[in-house]
């Protein structure tokens, strides 16, 4: 079972008071979903062209908005369906492919302590988010369950990225940050592979059982 502090919980009554006047003007969950898309975009641009940090921060930290309120959105249309959650799904692992290639080319010639290439700790990363993803993906068609767990879900990706990127901006530090945040996100892949393969090999002990 995922925390109840997940942020997804945490925010959840500022995305159904967005979700409902959204729902009345029109936009449909697809288009928030694109819209979700567009700022991971704009996120890229003011990362890669231009340098800023806290603006880097701000629209991921709406890519995250976005990504609740799709789903929201679906459900005050009373329109979720089996295309919008792959649509949201593919949508998602793009958008965050097109931050985490922000911070690969952001980062392409920097160094850590002067012997940890930061493309090896972006790549790392990147490579971790997607296996958390995938796992739960993978779990959901094999088990029944919410199968959200470990630290660093997406939600909390974004998070992590807006605080820490927004901060960088004023005291430095961003690639303390950011090769902690492959810490981070390598523990949670690996708690998340190894607590679903124990949750799975229990059910089907308990069905031969």
């Amino acid at each position: 079972m995922p925390s109840k502090y997940r942020l997804r919980y945490v925010f959840k009554p500022v995305i159904q008071a967005l979700s409902r006047p959204l729902a009345k003007i029109g936009i449909s969950a697809n288009v928030a979903t694109l819209i979700m898309l567009f700022h991971s975009i704009v996120s890229f641009v003011f990362l890669v062209f231009l340098e800023n940090l806290i603006l880097f921060g701000i629209f991921v930290f709406l890519t995250g908005i976005w990504d609740g309120l799709d789903g929201a959105i679906a459900r005050v249309n009373k329109k979720s369906g089996e295309f919008g959650g792959f649509f949201d799904s593919f949508m998602d692992r793009i958008s965050e492919f097109v931050i985490f290639t922000a911070l690969l080319l952001y980062f392409w010639e920097e160094v850590l302590w002067n012997s940890i290439d930061m493309k090896l700790v972006v790549f790392i990363m990147l490579m971790a988010s997607i296996m958390i993803s995938y796992s739960r993906a993978r779990a959901e068609t094999i088990s029944d369950g919410d199968f959200d767990i470990g630290l660093m879900a997406r939600s909390e990706r974004l998070f992590y990225l807006f605080l820490t990127m927004s901060l960088s901006y004023f005291i430095g530090y961003e690639k303390y940050f950011i090769f902690l945040f492959m810490i981070l996100v390598s523990l949670t892949a690996l708690y998340r592979g190894i607590k679903i393969y124990s949750i799975i090999k229990h059910e089907s002990h308990n069905e031969l059982g």
